[in-house]
């Protein structure tokens, strides 16, 4: 049942999810709105999500995606009525517990807050990752619809200076590896290219802002000076700094997966200054 003093949309962007978009949609039927923003599917993806219920919207950006602009495009063209918007990706789940604390929270400080952070439970081949992700991990998931919107660029986003910012501890799950290796792959080659962009313009002219966005600025702006380190760093801070190995092997393969992901970055950054310099690749 829907609460009557609760008013919350849920949105969720997707791209050929049909493996996720039911099992994310069951989980905020909650919700006074649900709408699902497209960037074009092949897959069954709209037509389950119809099923559901859910508002279905296609919206294909120009040139590489941007979660900003495609999370902005959502609250201004997509009719939503509701004062709160909840944004989830298909491969996440509200469980019980969250919307009791969403609707908890909302309902004892609304009126001094306009976004709150939320944090996931990485859930790897079945098992959470609460060492080697480093929880709780914030995201800036609800926010009062028309007081504040998404700023950044790429796939580092974070909400604009007028959010006033709290925090809900209770967990959605994050189904990290829900559409396998091959999935994981291909988005992880297009963050690296995006990635390696932006250090190379860093390095170049400076200025955190290449790097694209306000949080975690200092930690970006020296993993961005000694970026040939960046897969070494990154395996040592989830593996051993975290304790991660006392999550078992599973904890094991998702490192590597991150220090691959780091080395593709690397090696990016290595052809973008050879191109720079006229040498062969």
């Amino acid at each position: 049942m829907k609460s009557p003093v609760l008013s919350v949309a849920c949105v969720v962007l997707t791209k050929n999810e049909e493996i996720n978009i039911e099992r994310c949609l069951r989980s905020v039927a909650w919700c006074a709105e649900t709408v699902v923003v497209d960037s074009g599917s092949t897959d069954h993806t709209c037509e389950l999500a119809a099923g559901c219920g859910a508002k279905v919207f296609t919206h294909l950006q120009p040139g590489s995606f941007n979660v900003t602009d495609q999370r902005n495009w959502a609250l201004e063209k997509t009719g939503l009525s509701s004062d709160w918007v909840l944004f989830m990706d298909a491969d996440e789940e509200v469980p019980s517990d969250l919307r009791i604390a969403i609707e908890v929270e909302l309902g004892a400080n609304a009126d001094r807050l306009n976004a709150y952070e939320l944090t996931p439970k990485y859930l790897f081949w079945g098992r959470w990752l609460k060492r080697t992700q480093g929880y709780p991990n914030w995201h800036e998931r609800l926010i009062l619809r028309g007081a504040t919107s998404f700023a950044g660029s790429g796939y580092w986003e974070h909400l604009d200076h007028r959010a006033k910012v709290g925090r809900i501890s209770i967990s959605y799950n994050h189904y990290a590896n829900s559409k396998g290796f091959s999935d994981w792959l291909e988005r992880h080659d297009r963050y690296s290219s995006w990635d390696a962009e932006r250090i190379v313009t860093f390095l170049e002219i400076g200025g955190s802002e290449a790097l694209g966005t306000e949080r975690k600025k200092k930690l970006r702006r020296l993993a961005a000076r000694l970026w040939p380190l960046r897969p070494w760093a990154r395996f040592f801070q989830m593996y051993i700094l975290r304790l991660g190995f006392l999550e078992g092997f599973t904890a094991f393969v998702f490192c590597l997966l991150y220090f691959f992901y780091e080395w593709m970055t690397v090696v990016k950054i290595m052809e973008r200054r050879r191109q720079q310099q006229g040498l062969p690749l």
